[in-house]
C-alpha cells in the first residue's frame, strides 16, 4: 500500500471479510479508528452517510431476493484520495464489475477519476437491486398463479403477508438509498467531489431507484389484489358450504315427511 499510494494519484483498497490482522494494518496505515472498521460490516445494513474526522463513512448496502429479503452491505470510507471498500464475500461480483468497468474506460480515456469509480459503484448497487426486484417479481407471479389455482390455501395469505413486510422494509431502504445518492450527486457528502461525468452517473443510478420504487408500489398493489382474491374465494367457499348444507336440510326433511307418511298409512 505504502508503493501504490506514492505512485497513484489515488488508491482504492477492497476489503472482503477483513480479519483482525488486516483490521489492524488498515486503521494504523489510513489513520482511521479500529472499532469503525471492526463494526461496519455487522452493523452498516441501511444506507447511512457518517463524517469521522478526515474521512466519510458510507454505507450503500445492495439487495438480494433468494426465497428471502437479503441485505448486503457496502461500506465506503472515503479520505483525500483513498477509497477503502469493506463487504462480505458476497459482493465479490459486484465489485468485479466496477474494476472490470473502471478498466475498460481507463483503456479508452486514460485516466479515471476518484468520484468517477464511486459514481459506477453506486451505479452498480443499483443495478443489483434491479436483478433483486425481477426474482421478487417471479415469486409473486408464482403465488398469483397459486391463488387462482386454490385461493382458499392459507399458505397463500402467509405468503403475501410476508412479501408484503418485505416490500415495506425494500421501499425503505430504496428510499434511503435514492436520498444518499442525491446527496452524493449534490456534493453534500464530506470528502466526494463529484464532477460532471460521475453526475450523470449517479443520475443513471438515482432513476434506476425511481423505477425500482414504482415496482416495489405495483406489487403491493398486485399483493392486495391477491388478497382480494383469497377473499372472494373464501366467500365463494362458505357459499357453496351453506347451499350444500341447505340441500342436506331440505333432503331430511323431505325424508323425514315421507318417514312420517310411510309410520302413518302402516299405523292406519
Amino acid at each position: 500500500m505504502h508503493n501504490l499510494s506514492s505512485k497513484a494519484d489515488w488508491l482504492w483498497v477492497d476489503c472482503s471479510d477483513l480479519d483482525d490482522k488486516e483490521t489492524i494494518i488498515l486503521s494504523e496505515f489510513f489513520g482511521i479508528e479500529t472499532k469503525i472498521l471492526n463494526n461496519i460490516e455487522k452493523e452498516k445494513i441501511h444506507p447511512s452517510c457518517e463524517r469521522y474526522r478526515d474521512y466519510a463513512l458510507v454505507s450503500i448496502p445492495f439487495v438480494e431476493f433468494g426465497n428471502t429479503l437479503q441485505l448486503h452491505p457496502i461500506s465506503v470510507i472515503v479520505k483525500e484520495k483513498i477509497i477503502i471498500t469493506s463487504r462480505d464475500e458476497y459482493s465479490t461480483k459486484l465489485i468485479g464489475n466496477v474494476v472490470e468497468t473502471l478498466g475498460s474506460y481507463m483503456i479508452e480515456n486514460g485516466v479515471i477519476e476518484l468520484s468517477f469509480a464511486v459514481g459506477r459503484l453506486l451505479r452498480e448497487v443499483a443495478d443489483e437491486n434491479s436483478n433483486a426486484m425481477m426474482s421478487l417479481k417471479e415469486q409473486i407471479d408464482k403465488i398469483e398463479e397459486k391463488a387462482l389455482e386454490k385461493p382458499w390455501y392459507k399458505s397463500v395469505t402467509h405468503s403475501v403477508f410476508r412479501l408484503k413486510r418485505e416490500l415495506f422494509t425494500l421501499h425503505r431502504l430504496l428510499w434511503v438509498e435514492r436520498e444518499l445518492m442525491s446527496g452524493v450527486r449534490e456534493g453534500l457528502v464530506p470528502h466526494i467531489k463529484i464532477d460532471e461525468e460521475a453526475e450523470l452517473i449517479i443520475h443513471d443510478a438515482i432513476d434506476d431507484i425511481d423505477r425500482e420504487l414504482e415496482f416495489v408500489d405495483s406489487y403491493n398493489r398486485t399483493l392486495d389484489s391477491i388478497l382480494t382474491l383469497q377473499d372472494l374465494g373464501s366467500i365463494h367457499r362458505v357459499e357453496r358450504t351453506l347451499i350444500f348444507i341447505t340441500i342436506m336440510i331440505l333432503l331430511l326433511d323431505v325424508f323425514l315427511i315421507i318417514g312420517e307418511y310411510i309410520l302413518g298409512t302402516m299405523v292406519g
